[in-house]
């Protein structure tokens, strides 16, 4: 298996301000709608899972995982980032790595690893798209109820 390939994304840094300020106003609004957020993992475990699965976790993927470990379940979006033991069940894919769904996997989201310190997300049931940041993503998933219907 190769490694995906690096798309050349622009980015402001591995955990900007503004992916940490929508990280964390998600993290309030799911505990809000009771859901049950996961413990962070530590940089060796992201990295041990990503590497297993022939992809580089970048800088922000570890930010990612190493501010929350992910949901338990969807929230009342019907969003959900995935945990490592989710994303850790995958089979390797050229295509970047799963991470997270919306709507019971209707629509499936992948990270690939770019040519600077981040990730893009693409759409894994349309390839279509290049894709955003990470830190687009995020930002998106906060601040628009309906992102996720029209990503992609």
């Amino acid at each position: 298996m190769t490694a995906p390939s690096l798309l050349p994304i622009h980015y402001r840094g591995p955990m900007a301000a503004d992916m940490h300020e929508a990280l964390a106003r998600l993290m309030r609004r799911w505990r809000r709608q009771g859901i049950a957020l996961l413990a962070p993992a530590t940089r060796a475990e992201v990295q041990q899972v990503f590497e297993r699965l022939g992809a580089v976790a970048t800088p922000d993927v570890i930010a990612l995982y190493t501010t929350f470990g992910g949901m338990a379940e969807m929230d009342e979006d019907f969003a959900r980032i995935w945990s490592l033991e989710d994303i850790a069940s995958e089979k390797p894919s050229d295509d970047g790595v799963l991470f997270a769904d919306y709507l019971i996997s209707s629509w499936e989201y992948r990270l690939v690893a770019s040519a600077g310190p981040c990730s893009a997300v693409r759409s894994a049931t349309l390839r279509v798209h290049g894709g955003l940041t990470l830190e687009a993503f995020l930002i998106s998933l906060e601040a628009e109820k309906d992102f996720l219907e029209r990503f992609f």
